[in-house]
């Protein structure tokens, strides 16, 4: 039978205007792998996420994922934004937060966001598989940094996605909650296809075995063969990175 991999750029090219972001990239992941995503900021990792959740349309080349176009298989795709606009002083709660995940159900239900009983049991195991059952009718505001990751996380795990995109898990959280979001997403990868945005480079060797680097163009490289060099080129400056044999670069 022919292999049909998550998610396959073919000489995909996009660009705002004049001003060309991507160019010609070509790449695929497969099914339960964990990809991390890296580049310079304006190097097109964000134009790049925004074209696998169908938000952009490439301007050359095509998208598939899980075979289909972008839009089609969307609900079959959680996302989790590197942060969350909302005002503070509204009184909005984590289980209101995990809910909205399920909005992308269709009907009158969905689209008004009245959740029935599939959602709310949806949201409480979301939120049982973050560790974050005990804080459901606390304020999302009132949560730490690393609380919020989670909580955002179980959003996207809400609607029971077969892809998980992730932009920046690590932002805003020390190293022991680093090291638990890690074993997370350790035991997700088990059930489903990972990739994530990062600049955490050391984050990067403990959780993954493939980089897609972005920098206008796109380069595959297993994790192990990352080099100082290569990190150069892609950021324009050194920075330190930790290889999964333990070896500084």
């Amino acid at each position: 039978m022919p292999f049909t991999p998550v998610l396959a750029f073919e000489n995909v090219s996009f660009s705002y205007g004049s001003v060309p972001v991507l160019e010609n990239a070509s790449f695929s992941i497969l099914e339960r792998e964990s990809v991390c995503i890296v580049g310079p900021n304006g190097g097109g990792k964000t134009t790049l996420v925004k074209l696998v959740l169908g938000l952009l349309e490439p301007s050359a080349g095509e998208i598939r994922v899980f075979g289909g176009s972008p839009k089609a298989v969307r609900p079959r795709i959680g996302y989790m934004p590197q942060h969350l606009l909302y005002d503070p002083l509204f009184p909005v709660t984590v289980r209101d937060i995990v809910l909205m995940g399920r909005l992308k159900s269709g009907g009158v239900r969905g689209f008004f966001g009245w959740p029935d009983g599939e959602d709310r049991d949806a949201a409480a195991d979301a939120l049982r598989r973050v560790g974050m059952e005990d804080f459901c009718r606390r304020s999302f505001s009132s949560l730490s940094g690393g609380q919020r990751q989670r909580v955002l996380i179980a959003r996207a795990l809400a609607g029971r996605p077969d892809l998980l995109l992730l932009d920046e898990p690590t932002a805003s959280v020390d190293t022991l909650v680093e090291a638990r979001l890690l074993d997370l997403l350790r035991e997700l990868n088990e059930r489903m296809t990972i990739a994530m945005v990062t600049h955490d480079l050391g984050f990067v060797a403990e959780m993954v075995e493939k980089v897609v680097c972005v920098n206008r163009r796109v380069v595959v490289h297993s994790t192990a063969d990352i080099s100082g060099e290569m990190i150069h080129d892609i950021y324009g400056g050194h920075v330190r990175m930790v290889r999964h044999d333990g070896e500084r670069g």
